[in-house]
């Protein structure tokens, strides 16, 4: 048994107060799987119970809700557990409680002092445990969403985290209070929605919180995107069907890295399985900016020369996605790597369509988008592999190959850029001073900038030709710089 459970058996009787491990611990140990947190449930003091706990196995205390008199204690020192966190039982007793719980699966209790003998002494008012045996989500009662909407995304995360359905009772009741999920903060839905992105395969359960009519609540812009482009786009069922089948695209090629792009495929892994935050990483990031990425287009819609264009969707779907992501409550860093992907989305296409990619044409994509490349590359992909379902072809076969193996290079020639790129300048800025009779300022930052980039794309190779291009290029700077 964990110490630290022998010490909160321990403080129940010193203090009187009854104990219940409640919900996810108790889940997780009927399906097998290892929990690293304990919820506990007591009769009486709460916040008493947590601060004498944490004291008594040296770890720290702090509020979590103040509505619900819940406590963390954070466990140091052992990787089996990593916190425990203490709630007040809700109603006159333990069953109240759990008739409050979301899902059956989670309304389980054990009486702290049968932590030794689990399986025979769980108590289960609601049927979850025969639900884990069906492997099926089930809610507690009719009014677990209308008391916090939040739990409906959760059916979801569940669903794809455990691979469980949905009962058809569940989901009538998600369709009924859909309309709820407004009132929840955003950085909650934040966390759910990235939590299922996380899933391999998760536009099977994107596209199940669409069909219940809470994926247009949740994101007001998706209605707009459905009703506003099937008129003049592609696909028939507009301009959401396409970003959708976008983002499938995309998490098909991310399970398949291997295949696409054999010759970088361990760079790519480990460049896209960077974390931006607790659930945020490159990967789930980059899907939900497929489903976002042409939300402008119904804006920028505009007939021309009798084919409809969209001329400034990048720019305005790159400041609308920013303001989505505002919503959650994502950080700085997630929303400057969204608009730069967004913004810069079509420029990818605009490249591939050349037979040859010049090395000048590559370089310069590399310096604009810099550690982004890749993954604006990917994004661009995806985006040409949604038109694979349509009747019209709008690539061919042979075209998308073409620009299949573009990428590719382009991807394998960006992480042998990075990797090769010298970390001393060719020449530096006493150099060009000293030869050409200049004095400090902004014209030496010009020149070294036109150097470095010539360098890059093969034009200049040593400092002899470093400093006759730089000659090549003073007249032009000096009048920039207004030098006599």
């Amino acid at each position: 048994m964990l110490k630290e459970i022998n010490a909160v058996i321990k403080l129940s009787q010193e203090t009187n107060t009854d104990v219940y491990v409640v919900g996810g611990y108790l889940r997780d140990f009927l399906l097998k799987k290892k929990s690293l947190d304990i919820d506990l449930a007591v009769s009486k003091k709460s916040e008493v119970f947590a601060k004498k706990l944490a004291k008594n196995i040296n770890g720290k205390c702090f509020k979590l809700h103040d509505d619900l008199q819940t406590y963390r204690v954070a466990v140091f020192n052992n990787p089996d557990l990593e916190y425990i966190d203490i709630s007040l039982i809700q109603g006159k007793d333990i069953k109240d409680d759990l008739t409050r719980r979301d899902f059956t699966i989670n309304a389980l209790a054990l009486k702290i002092e049968c932590f030794d003998n689990i399986k025979k002494n769980i108590i289960d008012y609601f049927g979850g445990i025969k639900d884990l045996k069906k492997k099926e989500i089930n809610a507690v009662s009719k009014t677990i969403f209308n008391d916090d909407p939040l739990r409906m995304l959760r059916a979801f995360r569940f669903s794809s985290e455990y691979s469980f359905k949905i009962s058809k009772e569940t989901l009538s009741l998600i369709k009924k209070y859909s309309s709820k999920i407004t009132n929840v903060a955003g950085e909650r839905i934040k966390n759910e929605i990235f939590r299922i992105l996380n899933n391999k395969k998760s536009s099977k359960y994107i596209a199940m919180i669409d069909d219940c009519g809470l994926l247009e609540k949740t994101f007001p812009v998706i209605t707009k995107m459905k009703k506003s482009a099937k008129n003049f786009y592609y696909h028939p069922k507009g301009l959401f069907q396409h970003c959708f089948q976008t983002y499938e695209a995309l998490e098909k090629i991310l399970i398949k890295t291997d295949k696409y792009f054999q010759k970088s495929v361990n760079e790519l892994d480990k460049h896209l399985s960077e974390s931006f935050s607790e659930y945020v990483n490159k990967k789930n990031l980059l899907k939900f900016i497929a489903l976002f990425h042409d939300c402008a287009k119904p804006e920028c819609a505009k007939r021309m020369d009798n084919k409809m264009r969209f001329l400034g969707h990048e720019a305005l779907g790159a400041k609308k996605t920013a303001q989505i992501m505002k919503e959650l409550k994502m950080s700085n860093k997630e929303i400057s790597y969204a608009k730069a992907i967004i913004s810069e989305h079509m420029r990818p296409s605009n490249l591939a369509k050349s037979d040859v990619i010049t090395n000048r044409a590559q370089m310069r994509l590399f310096r604009d988008i810099k550690e982004n490349t890749p993954d604006l590359l990917i994004l661009a992909m995806s985006d040409w592999h949604s038109y694979q379902t349509l009747k019209v072809k709008v690539y061919s076969k042979k075209v998308l190959k073409q620009q299949e193996k573009a990428v590719a290079k382009l991807i394998f020639n960006y992480f042998e850029f990075i990797n090769n790129k010298p970390k001393d300048k060719i020449v530096d800025g006493n150099v060009l001073m000293k030869e050409f009779h200049l004095k400090p300022g902004k014209i030496i930052g010009d020149l070294l900038l036109l150097i470095n980039n010539a360098y890059e794309e093969g034009r200049i190779k040593d400092k002899k030709q470093a400093l006759k291009y730089a000659k090549s290029q003073l007249t032009v700077l000096k009048k920039k710089h207004k030098i006599i």
